[in-house]
């Protein structure tokens, strides 16, 4: 068996291997649910060194409980993960990433409370324009660090609660995160963060638009020196979204401007504001084109350089709306990358994949 198609196989095996994952495609009761979702991914990628590799992509799948306690009240738990693999690798073990593990209540009247690693109060609006395949995402703040968001809270955030809440045509998100010890904020970066609170509000103005405003914060100490920031320095965040749907659009959009929150390539801290959008147009024969556009500027000067420009031109055919597709995404970029020394102008690259929700 030759390297790549030990790489495909090791995809549909990562997920295939998972028993309660195939035992419970759905069950449901009069009181009881328990639902599996997940999708598997072959990803063929360039790279602006001028390689290429193929992996698994975004190949994930997750258990999802609901346990009705009377009328208005349900307890809820959710589960995700990620495997990665790469054709360098595929004699590896699959590399499993927990991406979601929460569990709270879910009351008719009083709205929804959970705790654990959740998808943040603020990723209720970000994610309107976070819809690409593989590129873009870069330009509204919430996957920062290391870690893409977790620690700091925005994109899947740890050790998070949450309040959600519907008030008619108005809903309330709100977070809390305690303090967290030794997070990498990047290679060699480490900091305490504490303080971690947001929120985020969203207003249906009709069937098919919607506006939205977030905001997070955390609090730096014991933080490693020389990388722009101080122990007692405040990381916020402010978004603003629209989305636009129907059955064959979506326009998204959202303005972001940050304080002491982006870590740029070279391993500074600055202050940032950017602008990303999102737009497909789906037809009746499968074919749906995609437009990704990210913008993102120091506002500061701390990061030395750093600019994130790029036009995402994507395709997509789906045998199968939204199940099943085959897609590809050029990056034109106008940005630059840190060569360990200094910025310099960003290459275009291109990437293509074959997708399977399940």
């Amino acid at each position: 068996m030759n390297n790549i198609t030990k790489f495909l196989v090791i995809g549909s095996l990562s997920v295939a291997s998972i028993p309660t994952a195939l035992a419970f495609n759905l069950y449901k009761d009069t009181d009881t649910e328990l639902s599996f979702s997940g999708r598997l991914q072959a990803r063929y990628n360039t790279y602006q060194d001028g390689s290429n590799m193929w992996d698994t992509g975004s190949t994930r799948w997750g258990l999802y409980a609901k346990q009705g306690i009377n009328d208005d009240l349900d307890i809820i738990a959710g589960s995700e993960w990620t495997v990665t693999a790469n054709e360098d690798n595929y004699d590896d073990d699959p590399h499993v990433h927990q991406r979601l593990l929460y569990a709270g209540l879910d009351h008719a009247r009083y709205g929804k409370l959970i705790f654990g690693q959740q998808l943040s109060v603020v990723w209720d609006v970000a994610w309107w324009s976070d819809m690409g395949m593989n590129y873009g995402s870069r330009a509204f703040g919430i996957y920062n660090y290391a870690d893409f968001g977790e620690a700091s809270g925005t994109g899947r955030g740890e050790k998070a609660l949450t309040w959600r809440k519907d008030f008619g045509d108005w809903t309330l998100g709100l977070q809390y995160q305690g303090e967290r010890t030794d997070t990498k904020l990047a290679q060699g970066v480490k900091a305490n963060l504490g303080d971690g609170g947001g929120a985020s509000l969203r207003y249906s103005l009709s069937e098919n638009i919607e506006i939205g405003t977030a905001y997070y914060q955390n609090r730096y100490d014991n933080v490693t020196p020389g990388h722009g920031i101080s122990a007692g320095d405040d990381a916020q965040l402010w978004l603003a979204g629209f989305l636009y749907t129907d059955d064959n659009w979506h326009v998204g959009a959202t303005l972001a401007h940050s304080n002491n929150w982006e870590m740029s390539e070279s391993g500074q801290i600055f202050d940032a504001q950017g602008v990303q959008a999102y737009v497909y147009r789906h037809f009746d024969n499968g074919i749906r084109p995609t437009f990704n556009y990210n913008w993102l500027e120091d506002r500061d000067g701390r990061s030395e350089g750093e600019k994130r420009h790029t036009y995402i031109y994507g395709l997509e055919y789906h045998f199968e709306r939204d199940k099943f597709l085959v897609w590809a995404e050029y990056q034109n970029n106008h940005g630059t990358s840190w060569n360990g020394t200094s910025y310099e102008d960003s290459d275009d690259e291109w990437t293509a994949g074959i997708r399977y929700y399940f």
